[in-house]
């Protein structure tokens, strides 16, 4: 994983207003929030939460902003499918939720997060097997609604 991709901080604005991407924003259970300085992430960014119990979870901004305290950018290299490596990182959330370290605040443990083994396919391959799991995800939504 330390090789396909890396985890930064936005750069450092100050004096210009703009949306506080934090948790509660991007899982849109409150409205948004302006800061007047922090770190500046880009539309249509990738976040991944590094504090607190669902360390691990990644989001996709939907508008420019800044940085909540309990993110970091994840910035994935561009000769892999990001969707592809999105998938990776779902399927390794729940090791990455039961071994968080620190003590008050958990926070997702980095050097497991960078030690994640990434099989790496051909890229087509790599659209293929997230068109597939897509698919399945799609009928279990079906099945589940359902019942």
């Amino acid at each position: 994983m330390q090789i396909l991709c890396s985890l930064i901080d936005g750069n450092k604005q100050n004096d210009i207003e703009r949306i506080n991407l934090d948790v509660k924003y991007l899982r849109g259970e409150r409205d948004p929030k302006t800061l007047t300085s922090g770190k500046f992430i880009p539309a249509n960014s990738l976040l991944i939460l590094v504090d607190g119990e669902n360390s691990g979870e990644v989001f996709r901004t939907p508008v420019e902003g800044y940085q909540g305290s309990t993110f970091k950018r994840l910035i994935i290299n561009e000769n892999i499918s990001t969707e592809y490596l999105l998938q990776v990182i779902n399927l390794h959330r729940k090791i990455l939720r039961e071994n968080k370290v620190g003590s008050a605040i958990p926070h997702l443990n980095k050097k497991l997060f960078k030690a994640i083994e990434v099989p790496i396919p051909p890229y087509n391959e790599q659209k293929r097997i997230v068109e597939a799991v897509n698919s399945a995800f799609k009928q279990l939504d079906v099945i589940t609604e359902s019942l």
